[in-house]
C-alpha cells in the first residue's frame, strides 16, 4: 500500500481518503561522498588558492597575515558579509599605492592569503549548516515514515478508537507535510550561499592580482 521509502526520497499514497506526497532529494551518488549533502553542486571542503589566484604562492602565510595589523584590518573589512564588493577596487588600489615597490607584491599576496582563509572559513560554516539542515530533514522524513506506517496499520483496525486516531493523524499529517515541503524548498536557497562566497572570493582575488607588478 505504501512504497518503500528512501532516506531522502519517497512518494506515499494512502487509501484512507487522503493522499500524501512527500518528495525528497536523492541521497548519496557515486560522486558525492557525504550522503547528507543535498545540493546539486559537488561538495568541496574549500576553494584552493590555485583555482582563483595566479599570483605568488601563499604557502606559509596562513597565519602571517593576521600579524600585519593593516592587512588584517583590510581583510576583515572586505570579507565582511555586508561589504559592497564593488568598492573593493578603490580600497585595494589605495592599499597598493601606499606600499614600497620592494614589498608591494609580498603584502598584496599577504592580503590575498587573508581573504581566501577568511572566506573559506565562512564558506565552511555555510557547508556545515547546510548539512545539519539536511540531516534534520532526514530525521523528519524518518518520523513521517513511522507515522505513515502506523496510519496503514490503523486502516486495518475496525475499532472506533483506531478510526478516531487515524482521523487525527490524517489532519496532523497534512500540517506536517506542508511544513516539511516548505523546509525542503528552502534547501535550494541554502545551496546558493556557498556559491555567493565563491563569487566574492573570485572577484577579490582578481582585484588584488591586478595590482601585482
Amino acid at each position: 500500500m505504501i512504497d518503500s521509502m528512501k532516506k531522502r526520497g519517497f512518494v506515499v499514497s494512502l487509501v484512507c481518503g487522503c493522499t500524501l506526497a512527500l518528495t525528497l532529494q536523492a541521497g548519496e551518488s557515486p560522486r558525492q561522498p557525504n550522503p547528507d549533502w543535498p545540493c546539486e553542486q559537488v561538495l568541496v571542503a574549500e576553494v584552493p588558492a590555485a583555482v582563483v589566484w595566479a599570483g605568488p604562492s601563499i604557502k606559509g602565510m596562513e597565519q602571517a597575515w593576521e600579524q600585519d595589523r593593516e592587512v588584517e584590518s583590510l581583510v576583515r573589512h572586505i570579507t565582511s558579509p555586508d561589504y559592497d564588493v564593488d568598492a573593493a577596487d578603490g580600497e585595494i588600489a589605495a592599499f597598493s599605492s601606499k606600499q614600497q615597490a620592494a614589498e608591494k607584491d609580498q603584502r598584496l599576496t599577504l592580503l590575498f592569503a587573508g581573504v581566501i582563509q577568511s572566506l573559506n572559513e565562512r564558506r565552511r560554516k555555510e557547508l556545515d549548516g547546510i548539512i545539519r539542515y539536511a540531516q534534520g530533514q532526514s530525521a523528519r522524513a524518518n518520523r513521517l515514515s513511522e507515522e505513515l506506517d502506523e496510519m496503514v496499520r490503523l486502516q486495518d483496525d475496525p475499532s472506533q478508537a483506531a478510526r478516531e486516531r487515524l482521523a487525527l493523524m490524517q489532519q496532523e499529517m497534512e500540517i506536517k507535510q506542508r511544513m516539511f515541503d516548505e523546509r525542503e524548498s528552502f534547501i535550494q536557497h541554502l545551496c546558493t550561499r556557498p556559491r555567493v562566497i565563491e563569487e566574492r572570493l573570485g572577484i577579490l582575488a582578481r582585484t588584488i592580482a591586478y595590482y601585482l607588478d
